[in-house]
């Protein structure tokens, strides 16, 4: 990196040394100037983008900005190590054209109206770009997150420039453009508190009579689980009648939020329910139609009745 550096400023001394030996040369004095005011501005580029890039990856800049996570440390690192290059490299532009003669205002305004015409032709790749530079400062997910956004779900692999890449439960991979997450809902499992067990279990018309037991023991129940988040809501009631049944409403949360480990526990939770109701002799009911006679007929002239139609 110094090397070239030193290389590239001895070469234009020694440019300029030739300029002035020569008094009829070939290529005029500004023309020589140019040149080595150029190999200069390169070398210099050359050496800051070598040196920025070293440090910015160094480990006195991880211990500066300070972030225990270490995603969010290579994050930030490499959206540092993006703005400086672009910044390098603007700055490099301009230096060039002002080497070369061009007016300040026609440098303005040349890039102003260069960057409308090119925001116009590249509008949803600007668009993808700042999304990328939004899901960092406001980080609404991290790499390795499960997210679920506009129905595309998977693992966060990588949040690149243009297109964030997940891989699906199939394990395929699956490249988002950025601007999704900023026009659509992003849910993130990964950032909840709880996972919620809500459920309708039906019971028999015959068991309404048992129906309130049965919800105070199952209350009592997920009060005293170990699993069940005590600090959060837990509902037991008979809140619904139903054409062929009537309904006790489940609602707890548990202490995980590990989709596996939710799934066992809703398991033993409703083993626990079904010896509930068992063993207060209630039963499940399932759609079914019953006929009941109307109790001021008595059975023989039902009997009657339903011969006579035979």
């Amino acid at each position: 990196m110094l090397f070239g550096l030193g290389v590239s400023l001895y070469a234009s001394w020694i440019i300029h040394q030739v300029n002035q030996e020569l008094e009829l040369g070939l290529v005029a004095q500004s023309q020589v100037n140019k040149i080595s005011t150029t190999l200069v501005i390169a070398s210099i580029t050359w050496a800051l983008m070598n040196i920025g890039q070293t440090v910015l990856r160094s480990a006195s800049m991880r211990r500066w900005i300070q972030i225990e996570d270490q995603q969010d440390e290579a994050m930030l690192i490499n959206v540092m190590s993006r703005l400086y290059t672009i910044t390098v490299l603007l700055i490099t532009v301009a230096a060039l054209m002002v080497n070369f003669g061009v007016p300040s205002a026609a440098i303005a305004t040349m890039l102003g109206g260069a960057g409308i015409g090119f925001s116009f032709a590249t509008q949803q790749i600007s668009q993808n770009f700042l999304s990328g530079f939004m899901l960092f400062f406001n980080r609404p997910f991290r790499e390795g997150d499960w997210i679920n956004a506009n129905d595309l779900e998977g693992t966060v692999e990588n949040i690149g420039w243009y297109y964030t890449r997940i891989r699906t439960f199939d394990r395929r991979p699956l490249f988002i453009p950025n601007s999704v997450f900023a026009t659509n809902p992003i849910q993130n499992p990964g950032e909840m508190y709880n996972r919620r067990i809500r459920a309708n279990i039906s019971l028999r018309y015959e068991d309404l009579d048992k129906i309130d037991g049965i919800t105070k023991e199952v209350r009592q129940r997920l009060q005293q689980h170990p699993d069940i988040d005590q600090s959060q809501i837990i509902l037991v009631n008979f809140n619904e009648w139903d054409a062929s049944s009537i309904n006790m409403m489940v609602y707890c949360f548990t202490k995980t939020t590990v989709w596996k480990d939710w799934l066992d526990i809703q398991q033993s939770i409703f083993l626990e329910i079904a010896g509930i109701v068992q063993r207060s002799g209630a039963d499940f009911a399932f759609d079914c139609t019953t006929l009941y006679p109307a109790p001021n007929i008595a059975p023989n002239a039902i009997n009657t009745a339903l011969g006579r139609q035979e």
